[in-house]
């Protein structure tokens, strides 16, 4: 079954990081993708994203919009989609997760419908 973690954080925090800290937390991410696979988790994706105001809000029925979005500070700043048996596991794989100052990891599942 896939899951989808999205990681919400709060991007003024994470532009007061130096590119020191920033480069540990990517580096983080990275060995945390690769003790997924070693423990047999398909990795389907995994991606930090960019700034919320460099994205844009489309809607059928306007123009675009640029960001941020949310009406709080805090943003999806990551997503990594992984296959594994049950929430349960996806779960536990979002506690082992790095995590920055605030963050929270929103588990949910994919719809294989779409």
């Amino acid at each position: 079954m896939d899951f989808v973690l999205l990681i919400h954080g709060d991007e003024m925090l994470w532009d007061a990081f130096s590119e020191s800290e920033r480069t540990r937390m990517a580096e983080a991410h990275r060995q945390f993708g690769t003790a997924m696979v070693m423990a047999g988790v398909k990795v389907k994706y995994g991606a930090g994203l960019t700034r919320s105001r460099e994205g844009k809000l489309v809607r059928p029925d306007g123009p675009a919009v640029a960001g941020p979005y949310a009406v709080g500070r805090e943003q999806i700043g990551g997503i990594w989609i992984i296959e594994v048996k049950s929430a349960e596991e996806a779960e536990a794989w979002a506690r082992k997760m790095p995590y920055a100052p605030g963050d929270i990891v929103e588990v949910r599942p994919c719809d294989p419908t779409a």
